[in-house]
């Protein structure tokens, strides 16, 4: 027998609002896990972004000389390592065996000559850069062998001494820009203005006057 307290059409407005609201809920629900599913996607994505290769670094900044009567460009040559230091299980022990006369580390330079000719023992160079990248160059002398140039480096804590190197003044001139000069008169042969032991080197040659 039916309730007169709840007639027959109040039951299944009763049951439509419950399917109703479990329909609701189960829409919702399903809302709520597709946006945590989105912001977990990126998440889950960034260990792979780390396997990525790492971007070029930046080109050297370009040096320029002074040739008489205005600053030229200095071309820029790359280079190669080769000796004992030039492997990574070679590094750590190069400097020491360089140092008991044992096998050397070298900076390799193609070509016999560069094609910039100095007859000033005392060249001029500059540099856009800040103070620490101006500090960084390094003036090595190259000797020549059969078709290549080079010279030897050692590994230091803060990166590559170049052994044969010539002191150089450094001069800040404006902001921003330097100026370098060798303490010392160049004798005739070949040079370089290097950073490290894989950016390219400005390279130049000191003729004798009259030549």
């Amino acid at each position: 027998m039916m309730n007169p307290a709840f007639p027959e059409g109040n039951a299944l407005k009763l049951l439509a609002q419950d399917a109703d609201l479990f329909r609701m809920n189960r829409a919702l629900s399903m809302a709520v896990v597709a946006v945590l599913l989105a912001f977990a996607a990126p998440l889950a994505a960034d260990p792979a972004d780390d396997s990525l290769p790492a971007p070029p670094p930046p080109p050297p900044p370009q040096i320029t000389f002074f040739n008489g009567s205005e600053w030229v460009p200095l071309a820029q040559h790359s280079i190669y390592v080769t000796g004992a230091g030039a492997t990574v299980s070679g590094t750590a022990t190069a400097t020491l065996k360089s140092k008991l006369d044992g096998p050397k580390t070298y900076v390799v330079l193609a070509g016999t000559t560069s094609e910039v000719a100095l007859a000033n023992p005392k060249p001029r160079f500059r540099i856009a850069s800040d103070r620490t990248g101006a500090h960084r160059v390094q003036l090595a002398q190259f000797e020549p062998d059969d078709t290549v140039r080079s010279t030897t480096i050692e590994r230091v804590r803060n990166g590559v001494f170049f052994s044969k190197s010539v002191d150089l003044e450094v001069m800040e001139i404006a902001e921003g820009l330097w100026e370098l000069r060798p303490t010392k008169s160049l004798q005739p042969g070949e040079y370089g203005l290097a950073t490290t032991d894989t950016d390219p080197v400005a390279d130049f040659t000191v003729i004798e006057k009259g030549y």
